[in-house]
């Protein structure tokens, strides 16, 4: 099975020509904003998609949990079992936790707010690098990951 590096250089060089796009107007901007320039791939079973945008577009092109669901996912990522999670954010949030609860449960997002944060920081990072590197977000059927490509070879 290939590896998450892998399958995104794989992807990277299907995208070159979009990416090498991306990273002409990202080289020739003086100082990083959310008009930073980003690419989204959409890695769908037998159908790749990629479009060029602003990393400021990525919580409108990415459906994404709830800020009310933060505080669950956090319970989840130290450890705590779901039930328990789940019964302490609705005592704590109450309403608004039920509501955001049952619009994810309505749709399939992927990533939650702090997922685009860093994403966003991620592109801040590249940024100041040198040579510069460019942020690249794939989104895969079950799950969305990101890396930087160097923006000088692809131009």
């Amino acid at each position: 099975m290939e590896s998450r590096q892998d399958q995104h250089a794989n992807l990277i060089a299907a995208h070159r020509r979009t990416l090498a796009e991306a990273a002409r107007i990202l080289l020739v901007q003086d100082s990083w904003s959310l008009e930073a320039p980003m690419l989204l791939i959409e890695e769908d079973p037998g159908d790749t998609r990629a479009r060029q945008g602003a990393v400021g577009q990525l919580s409108s092109w990415l459906e994404h949990l709830d800020p009310e669901l933060d505080a669950f996912v956090h319970l989840r990522q130290a450890g705590v079992d779901f039930e328990p999670a789940r019964e302490q954010c609705l005592r704590e949030q109450g309403d608004a936790f039920e509501a955001a609860w049952a619009r994810a449960l309505a749709g399939n997002p992927l990533v939650t707010h702090d997922n685009l944060a860093g994403f966003t920081a991620l592109s801040q990072k590249g940024f100041g690098r040198s040579p510069r590197e460019l942020l690249v977000v794939v989104r895969w059927s079950d799950r969305v990951t990101a890396c930087l490509v160097a923006c000088e070879p692809l131009i």
